[in-house]
């Protein structure tokens, strides 16, 4: 098997957010299917880059909040 590495900064609008991209990513992969993993997260990591920066601001924002209720629960 071979190792896919992906390799593209999401983070100059979300500061110290590999964690909210890993818990982002994880639903993503786990919606996935069938589908090939690094090929979604190459995908993900493309189109992330595509948004504007108030838009990349709002995943920061929502994901955050997203998280923070979860851990409510």
């Amino acid at each position: 098997d071979e190792v896919n590495f992906i390799e593209i900064n999401l983070q100059n609008n979300v500061p110290n957010g590999c964690g909210l991209f890993c818990y982002h990513t994880i639903q993503l992969l786990l919606n996935a299917g069938q589908n090939d993993p690094a090929t979604t997260l190459r995908e993900f990591a493309e189109n992330f880059l595509t948004l504007s920066v108030e838009e990349q601001t709002l995943f920061n924002t929502q994901t955050r909040r997203q998280i923070y209720e979860y851990s409510l629960q």
